[in-house]
């Protein structure tokens, strides 16, 4: 059974802000962090291989090893500290100490959105946009749908960030 945020989410229902938080966790966060694990350990794949010679490995290895702490360490954030408080804050009045918190909190949400986008920019330019050349071997070919897939995921999950949690911090931090 679908919760009930996501289930009027899915009916079209616009989000509040703790529902927009719920979402995440519940649909992107995990998604992610699994696509993640599953990049790094094709790419270890790839690797140890004695078939790859492929100059791109190295770059996407640094590049893919970057995305993923970075990414695991701000979602573990965004569950511990961003929407606790953020669920809180929705349902009560704001305080001056809020609204310094709420624009300490934007900020840091679009400096690390920034980071990730920048990295997912190098990521596709290290892979040629991801097109897949058609002398690669099946391994890599799916290595490389998968990293395009991982790259929509992550940009699914800022967009709904962008949308739906910067204009309540937005309003609250006025």
């Amino acid at each position: 059974m679908r919760l009930n945020f996501l289930q009027k989410w899915l009916e079209g229902t616009p989000l509040n802000l703790e529902s927009s938080c719920n979402l995440i966790m519940v649909e992107h966060h995990p998604i992610i962090l699994e696509l993640l694990d599953q990049s790094r350990h094709q790419l270890e794949a790839l690797l140890n291989s004695k078939n790859y010679t492929h100059t791109l490995l190295p770059q996407l290895a640094q590049k893919l090893q970057l995305i993923h702490k970075q990414i695991l360490q701000y979602i573990h954030t965004e569950q511990v500290y961003f929407f606790p408080y953020l669920k809180k804050q929705s349902n009560v009045e704001q305080h001056e100490d809020d609204i310094t918190l709420n624009e300490h909190l934007l900020k840091t949400m679009q400096h690390k959105h920034d980071i990730f986008i920048k990295a997912l920019q190098h990521q596709r330019k290290i892979v040629n946009n991801y097109m897949i050349k058609k002398d690669w071997d099946t391994e890599f070919k799916s290595f490389i749908n998968h990293l395009f897939l991982l790259e929509k995921k992550i940009q699914n999950w800022l967009m709904l960030e962008q949308k739906n949690i910067y204009p309540f911090l937005t309003k609250a931090a006025k």
